[in-house]
């Protein structure tokens, strides 16, 4: 019996429709099937599971009527849209379960039409997500807190791929290039950090990043780089790398370590060790020079005294006398310099200085300068010494002129200021308090900064040979220094240069400057043990004492110094030394005579300062003291002043 081909097809439908059934309750994720209206109609298990609701009760029920309202409405949202719509729609819906609890679900809706093309209703497939979410939350916040670790460093960083370009950066690389993150990445490295059109290596500067790359290994350098004005900036590079899961090195993390400031302060180390290197060297100089002045203005001296006024040889003698007082001027600046020049600092009125040095500058500087003079109100007490501060205001006064052989102005101003940590970050030095502060700027060329920073080392200077010994603001460095303040210069070329220099203010009212009182040479018929081992300073030094009237032992070191006062030691009323000599030094020897005969007056004479030879005297006699390079008259005048003091 032969079966019908309808019925074979109606078995097959049956069959069919069996197995999507069965299909459809065996999917794990939710499915349901809406009409029109929004009513569920069939639904699988999966759907019963999360719903709670049996598939016959859901049959029928709305999203509003199992739903919490705002799921509800975004449900009944996305329904409409499939339902509007010829191709299925996919969303990301979540509803939150009482507890706390809340479901995330990845959903298709797809339309459902009838042969003849009329809506019915809308299938809907429906995965919890809810873990994935999460998981992506915790991989976000994961994310969120490392950005925020490196956004609060200090240390710059960039990861850099294959290509050279930038593929993320932090703040502390921005704020270091001075550029908003859109004009970042994308670039060359090289491009936003160096300023460059091609690579650090290409320019023979070491490429931490290149390394990298070649061995995937972490590898460290140092570059200077630049920010958005081309100013330098000195980065310790750190280059580490970022491998794929097979090992290869696909991009590299650069930490950048901005070290200018660590940079500027040993630069500022190595030159205030130069400059005390140069100093002492300055100080030994100034030394040895004073002995061979010593003989040159003391024999000029006795040369001149020699000559009648209308003598031709008269005028020879004062020019050399003049030669040697510059020369005495130089190694007085040495000393200045090197801060062996001893200083008598008083509380004094910076204004009143400034004020009485300027009617003397207006001379020296001439009249195609301008100088204005801009003080502070009230008085401004520092403990300076007046002469020192006075050669400051000369120097540069005079250095200013310099910078403008066609003439132009100098100001110079004053002011009370307080020093505060804000300026020891900026200059690396200096201590918090209250400062006078006086500035003398002028219009003239200006320096750059290579020049700038070489301006208070000693002999250097930018004037022709034979225009300028190199030691004017060198000088005044030492003096400031002396004075326990400080000196800042600023200058750009083309917009003049200025210096403020900074002095401690003190309490109180200053007192006017005192005048030296004249010096007037004096004889007499005592006799003096002169020890001093330079042969040619003691054989003028006897002969002034000598055409003096006064009797003389001499000896050439510390040795002979000793004996020839136990020989004569009834005799001897003055002792005259060199401090610094062989065998016995002068400390030595005030000590050995005067557990012979205590109380024997005595000078030193010395081409250290006074300060210098008073630290290192731990001899319990004390001793009047004469500097060199010293002139007849003044020798005479402070061996009669010890010797009447001495009978006083």
């Amino acid at each position: 019996m032969t079966v019908p081909d309808d019925c074979h097809e109606q078995q097959f439908l049956k069959n069919a429709n069996a197995h999507l059934q069965a299909l459809i309750q065996a999917i794990p994720d939710m499915v349901y099937f809406k009409d029109v209206h929004g009513r569920y109609g069939m639904v699988n298990r999966a759907m019963e599971t999360v719903s709670g609701i049996a598939a016959g009760r859901l049959a029928g029920m709305t999203s509003e009527d199992h739903l919490p309202p705002d799921a509800a409405a975004r449900c009944r949202e996305s329904d409409r849209i499939a339902l509007e719509g010829n191709r299925p729609v996919q969303t990301e819906e979540y509803i939150d379960i009482p507890g706390g609890t809340r479901r995330h679900f990845d959903i298709v809706k797809s339309p459902i039409r009838d042969a003849a093309g009329d809506l019915l209703g809308l299938v809907a497939v429906c995965r919890d997500i809810t873990e994935r979410k999460n998981i992506e939350d915790a991989l976000r916040r994961s994310e969120k807190f490392n950005r925020d670790i490196l956004e609060s460093v200090d240390e710059a960083f960039i990861v850099i791929d294959r290509d050279f370009r930038i593929i993320s950066a932090n703040k502390a690389y921005l704020d270091q290039v001075k550029r908003p993150l859109r004009e970042v990445i994308g670039k060359a490295c090289f491009a936003v950090s160096h300023g460059s059109t091609a690579s650090c290596h290409e320019q023979g500067e070491p490429c931490a990043v290149l390394e990298t790359f070649a061995t995937g290994e972490p590898r460290t350098a140092l570059h200077t780089h630049r920010d958005r004005e081309q100013d330098p900036v000195y980065v310790e590079i750190k280059s580490y790398p970022l491998k794929d899961g097979e090992g290869r090195t696909v991009a590299a993390i650069e930490i950048i370590n901005n070290i200018s400031e660590k940079k500027r302060l040993e630069e500022q180390l190595r030159h205030a060790q130069k400059m005390e290197a140069v100093g002492q060297l300055a100080g030994g100089i100034a030394h040895d020079f004073n002995n061979i002045l010593t003989a040159i203005i003391g024999y000029g001296s006795l040369l001149k005294s020699g000559l009648a006024p209308d003598d031709p040889l008269r005028h020879d003698a004062v020019q050399i006398l003049d030669a040697a007082e510059r020369a005495a001027n130089l190694t007085r600046g040495l000393l200045t310099f090197s801060r062996k020049q001893p200083i008598c600092p008083a509380a004094v009125n910076v204004n009143e200085i400034i004020g009485n040095t300027e009617r003397l500058l207006r001379r020296v500087i001439g009249e195609d300068v301008e100088i204005r003079f801009q003080p502070t109100c009230g008085e401004l007490a520092v403990m300076a010494d007046v002469s020192h501060f006075e050669q400051v205001l000369m120097n540069l006064a005079t250095n200013a002129k310099d910078a403008m052989p066609n003439g132009g102005r100098i100001t110079i101003s004053t002011a009370s200021v307080h020093l505060g940590p804000g300026f020891i970050r900026t200059y690396g030095y200096g201590k918090q308090g209250d400062y006078a502060r006086i500035t003398v700027a002028d219009t003239g060329a200006g320096m750059d900064s290579r020049t700038k920073l070489k301006i208070f080392e000693p002999f250097f200077t930018t004037k022709a040979r034979g225009k300028g010994t190199g030691l004017g603001l060198s000088i005044v460095y030492g003096i400031v220094k002396q004075h326990s303040g400080f000196i800042v210069c600023d200058s750009l070329p083309g917009a003049g240069t200025r210096f403020d220099i900074y002095l401690p203010l003190v309490q109180g009212r200053a007192a006017p400057p005192l005048s030296p009182g004249v010096i007037a040479p004096g004889g007499g018929t005592e006799t003096i043990l002169l020890v001093e081992d330079d042969a040619a300073v003691r054989k003028l030094i006897r002969n002034i004492l000598e055409r003096n009237g006064y009797g003389v032992i001499d000896a050439g070191d510390g040795e002979e110094a000793v004996e020839r006062f136990r020989e004569n030691s009834d005799r001897v009323q003055l002792l005259l030394l060199d401090f610094i000599m062989p065998k016995k030094n002068g400390n030595e020897v005030i000590a050995a005579i005067g557990q012979i005969r205590p109380g024997l007056p005595a000078i030193f004479l010395s081409g250290y300062t006074a300060d210098y030879v008073a630290r290192y005297n731990t001899s319990p006699y004390r001793a009047a003291f004469l500097a060199k390079p010293v002139s007849p008259p003044q020798l005479l005048r402070k061996v009669r002043d010890v010797l009447d003091e001495s009978r006083a």
